[in-house]
């Protein structure tokens, strides 16, 4: 797509100034390119803790599953009330 049509991501229209991506564009744009690679550094370093999050979590999923699945209870205990 060529960046000068008038639709174009942050070409300056009335309704970039509504949209949040047209107006992270033009601040990436007038920004220091040393600002640009740290913000893109810090955006991946949350996404790889995000995955490490995700993958733990699935972890601890599949390790239940194969519990309750090998005839465990699932660490539950059934309580008898008279």
């Amino acid at each position: 797509m060529d960046a000068d049509a008038p639709h174009a991501a942050g070409a300056g229209g009335a309704e970039c100034l509504l949209c949040p991506i047209c107006a992270l564009l033009q601040a990436l744009t007038s920004a220091r390119p040393e600002t640009t690679q740290h913000l893109l550094a810090a955006g991946r370093e949350l996404a790889l803790a995000l995955k490490s999050i995700l993958e733990s979590q699935a972890e601890a999923y599949d390790r239940a599953a194969a519990k309750t699945a090998a005839g465990g209870d699932g660490g539950l205990q059934r309580i008898r009330i008279d």
